[in-house]
């Protein structure tokens, strides 16, 4: 939020998408150069997480998926599964859980990292991959060969697709971001509201958005990691998918809680109206 002041622009509020994104983005590490300047606004530096379009994703009223559902009968959930299984081409099982995929091919989106541990996953766990996404031609290339070497158990589409990202949102079990950075991300709260768990590095507002399975009560929306490594991606999917065989209960619990989520603009918006009025009080 700006002023004219003295010939000069003075920026009395300053807003980010995340509050961890703005507390990161306060250190060496994460503030490129800004770190010193934003920790002098203080509390006149504020995160604000962006919203979902509820409208365009929404899997009560989605066209775009094979079959609608709600938190109240998930039956179309596997409808959606079985689909996105057979425009995979992955092994049509309803008990296989499916880590889905949906980005920028980039080592920002540590995919670079997923890349070298997913053959090893593959390998060891019970679990199918639905890779849609775009970037580096290294990484379009890696992704781009699985299918051949892992029929039916990873299936990819290099390049983008809306309707494919809509399929792999509601088909899967699972949506991994494993972010070196995420100042917001949009499709792990896409994933909560289609009952698919997500997969997380804890960072910005990936962070924000998840809440980590506590495997006592059986409670939280997805599974998060901090370490930037293949290893905490591995063991990290491997927990999730040892909670989708061995703790049924908590998987549903956990969608139930995932899909009762808002991170609607409704929030956001009464959010930037305070800093707004804020800024207009001490002009």
């Amino acid at each position: 939020v700006n002023f004219l002041k003295g010939g000069i622009v003075y920026a009395d509020r300053v807003t980010t998408v995340s509050p961890t994104y703005a507390r990161e983005t306060r250190t060496p590490e994460l503030g490129y150069g800004l770190a010193p300047y934003l920790n002098n606004k203080g509390e006149n530096y504020v995160g604000i997480l962006n919203g979902a379009d509820y409208e365009q994703w929404n899997p009560e009223t989605d066209r775009l998926i094979p079959a609608r559902y709600s938190a109240q009968d998930l039956s179309g959930k596997a409808v959606c599964k079985r689909e996105l299984q057979r425009r995979f081409l992955l092994e049509e099982n309803p008990d296989v859980p499916i880590v889905g995929v949906v980005s920028r091919l980039v080592s920002q989106k540590g995919l670079d990292l997923l890349a070298q541990t997913i053959e090893r996953i593959a390998s060891n766990m019970i679990v199918q991959f639905a890779i849609l996404g775009s970037g580096d031609k290294a990484l379009e290339n890696f992704f781009g060969g699985l299918p051949a070497r892992y029929p039916g158990r990873i299936g990819s589409f290099i390049g983008y697709n809306d309707e494919l990202s809509h399929w792999i949102e509601a088909g899967s079990d699972f949506f991994i971001m494993p972010s070196i950075y995420e100042p917001c991300g949009l499709n792990q709260m896409y994933s909560l509201k289609y009952g698919t768990l997500p997969i997380v590095r804890a960072t910005g507002g990936l962070d924000d958005t998840v809440r980590q399975y506590d495997e006592r009560s059986g409670t939280g929306t997805g599974f998060k990691f901090w370490e930037i490594s293949p290893a905490a991606i591995y063991f990290t999917v491997g927990w999730a998918v040892s909670t989708y065989f061995d703790r049924k209960p908590h998987m549903q619990k956990m969608k139930q809680l995932a899909m009762s989520q808002d991170f609607s603009w409704e929030s956001s918006a009464e959010q930037y109206v305070e800093v707004y009025e804020s800024a207009l009080a001490r002009k």
